[in-house]
C-alpha cells in the first residue's frame, strides 16, 4: 500500500475487516483497536501525522510505525467511564484505505459496538490506546536522527523548523533531559485557582513570574507540570474549551480526578520539547495561571467585583 502521509485522505475500513485483523487483545502489531474507534467506521478522514515514533509518558521517545493520526478522530472516552483525556487516536495503517481526491466525510451510519469483543478494564486498570502504548512501541536510540529526518521528507516539516528541532533535542539531551526553558518555583504548597471557568470564558495566561508562584521546585503545581511548550502562550488570551473533571494516566492506567483544571481552545502539544512528537495533546492549565481579562472600559474583570481603590 502506498506509505501515508500528511493530508493524504484516506477511507476506515468497516468493523468487520477491521476485527479480522485483531489478534486475542484485540491489536494489531500491538496497536490497540478501541470501541471509541468504531464510529469512524466508513469515514473518510484526512492524515495528520505519522506515528513512526512517538512519545511514552515516563519513557520519552519510542519507536512505533505502520500508524498514522487522522484529523478530527479523538477518543471521546464513552467506553472508558467518561475519561476526558481526548488522545488522538493511532491508526494502523491496516485499518485504513487510501481514498485520493476523496473529501473528509464521516460516516452515515456507524454500526453498533459489539461490547463483547473489547476489553477496556483490568481491575482498577484501564485498557486504552495510552495505557497499552509502552507495549506496542519499541525503544528509539536517543541520536537517531534519521527518525526525525524522515518528517522533513514526508512533508510534516520544513527544513528550518527540522534543523530548529535538531538544536533544541541535542541541547535537551545534552543537559541530562533538563528543560533550558523550564519554569520552576519555590511554592511548596502552591493552590489550582478559583476561577470556576466554563466552556466558552476568555482567559489570558498569567505572567512567567506569576505562574512561576503556583509551582513547586519541580515546576509542578499539586502533581501538574508548567511545561515548556506551554510558554509561547504566556500572555495571550484564549477560550476555555471545557473543564477537565477526570482522566486515565498513561503509567499506570489509574483514572484521577483533577479540580480546577482547564482545556484551552486551539492550544495542543506541538512537539517541540520532546523532538517533534505527534500526538498533539491537549494541555492541562490550572485556574492559578490564568486570570480573567480586565475590562478597560468598565474598570473591573468580567464576572467579577470592581477593584477596590
Amino acid at each position: 500500500m502506498k506509505r501515508l502521509v500528511h493530508g493524504m485522505p484516506v477511507q476506515v475500513r468497516s468493523l468487520e475487516e477491521i476485527l479480522a485483523t485483531l489478534d486475542g487483545k484485540g491489536k494489531c502489531d500491538g496497536i490497540l483497536f478501541m470501541p471509541e474507534m468504531v464510529r469512524f467506521c466508513g469515514a473518510v478522514l484526512n492524515v495528520h501525522r505519522r506515528a513512526d515514533k512517538t512519545c511514552v509518558e515516563g519513557y520519552g521517545m519510542r519507536r512505533l510505525g505502520k500508524a498514522v493520526f487522522l484529523e478530527a478522530s479523538r477518543c471521546g472516552g464513552e467506553f472508558h467511564d467518561g475519561c476526558e483525556r481526548r488522545c488522538l487516536l493511532f491508526w494502523h495503517e491496516r485499518w485504513l484505505v487510501p481514498a485520493p481526491g476523496a473529501k473528509p466525510a464521516a460516516a452515515h451510519a456507524p454500526p453498533a459496538v459489539p461490547a463483547q469483543r473489547f476489553v477496556t478494564r483490568d481491575g482498577e486498570r484501564y485498557i486504552c490506546q495510552s495505557t497499552e502504548l509502552l507495549a506496542a512501541t519499541k525503544p528509539l536510540s536517543r541520536w537517531a536522527v534519521a527518525a526525525f529526518a524522515r518528517d522533513v521528507w514526508t512533508g510534516e516539516v520544513r527544513l528550518r523548523d527540522f534543523l530548529t528541532l535538531v538544536w533544541l533535542t541535542l541541547r535537551r539531551r545534552l543537559s541530562d533531559g533538563e528543560e533550558p526553558n523550564a519554569i520552576l518555583g519555590e511554592n511548596a504548597h502552591p493552590t489550582r485557582g478559583d476561577l470556576a471557568l466554563a466552556a466558552g470564558d476568555i482567559v489570558r495566561v498569567k505572567s512567567a513570574p506569576e505562574i512561576a508562584r503556583q509551582l513547586d521546585p519541580q515546576g509542578k503545581n499539586k502533581g501538574l507540570g508548567f511545561v515548556p511548550t506551554m510558554l509561547p502562550a504566556i500572555g495571550k488570551q484564549y477560550e476555555v474549551a471545557f473543564p477537565i473533571r477526570k482522566m486515565i494516566l498513561e503509567k499506570t492506567g489509574k483514572m484521577i480526578p483533577l479540580a480546577n483544571t482547564v482545556v484551552l481552545k486551539g492550544i495542543q502539544c506541538g512537539g517541540p520539547c520532546v523532538a517533534n512528537c505527534p500526538r498533539s495533546s491537549d494541555l492541562y492549565w490550572r485556574e492559578s495561571w490564568l486570570e480573567r481579562p480586565v475590562d478597560k472600559r468598565a474598570g473591573r474583570r468580567p464576572d467579577g467585583p470592581r477593584p477596590e481603590l
